[in-house]
């Protein structure tokens, strides 16, 4: 468990009974939420399983139909709470939500990014904060042609660009290995500490979750999961 940020809001995001049902069936259900900013938070759960419903909803871009949530002491049930919220909520990349021009050169969609935050955006700043990301070698990329390990680190940096008070990410699994999934999680810990922000990222696997300071499982799947990884955990201690 990491130290959370000194002077963090302690309950940044709260849902109690929180769940989605349409008429597609039920994404998520009788989720209890207190997270914190600070700190980085996982939402573990099988694909499929509603964590980007949950993810986009936490983000101030889909609505609850059932339970209470506060963010940043908004009341997110109601569309008038979501147009305040959504300012607050930087995202990574999700898949058919916050799609990038894949032709486009890495350099322009940060430019983009950058100028619509308000920051500058001419070409050294833009350089300076693809280097602050790690990015100064894919500049010239076509966002195309980027690995997948680069790629999300560039939804995430867009995501950041705006200074958000909460940023969700929605996959640092996918076509990575575990060790750069590892890697990934813990850049979203030390975002989360060095900022001072509300990280939460959606994960497929509880042992990747388990590298986050909170881990919530959303399924009867991410549960299971769970219990294997605390008896093998337990037995690694005894032994």
């Amino acid at each position: 468990m990491r130290v959370q940020s000194i002077g963090a809001d302690q309950h940044l995001v709260v849902a109690q009974g929180l769940g989605m049902r349409g008429v597609r069936g039920t994404a998520y259900q009788g989720v209890d939420l207190d997270l914190a900013a600070g700190q980085a938070h996982a939402i573990c759960a099988e694909n499929k399983g509603g964590k980007t419903e949950l993810l986009l909803t936490l983000a101030g871009r889909m609505l609850a139909s059932e339970g209470s949530l506060t963010i940043a002491d908004i009341d997110a049930r109601h569309l008038r709470g979501l147009d305040k919220i959504r300012p607050l909520a930087g995202l990574g990349f999700f898949e058919r939500v916050n799609d990038v021009e894949r032709f486009l050169r890495v350099r322009t969609v940060v430019s983009a990014e950058l100028s619509l935050a308000g920051k500058p955006f001419n070409r050294a700043a833009t350089d300076e904060y693809l280097s602050r990301w790690g990015l100064a070698g894919c500049a010239a990329k076509v966002v195309d042609d980027l690995e997948r390990c680069d790629f999300d680190l560039l939804g995430i940096a867009l995501g950041m660009a705006g200074d958000p008070r909460i940023l969700a990410v929605g996959d640092i699994e996918r076509d990575l290995t575990e060790h750069q999934s590892n890697n990934l999680a813990d850049r979203l810990c030390d975002i989360a500490h060095s900022k001072g922000i509300c990280v939460i990222c959606g994960v497929n696997d509880y042992d990747l979750a388990a590298r986050f300071d909170t881990a919530y499982c959303l399924t009867e799947d991410a549960r299971a999961q769970r219990a294997a990884w605390e008896r093998k955990n337990l037995e690694v201690e005894v032994a």
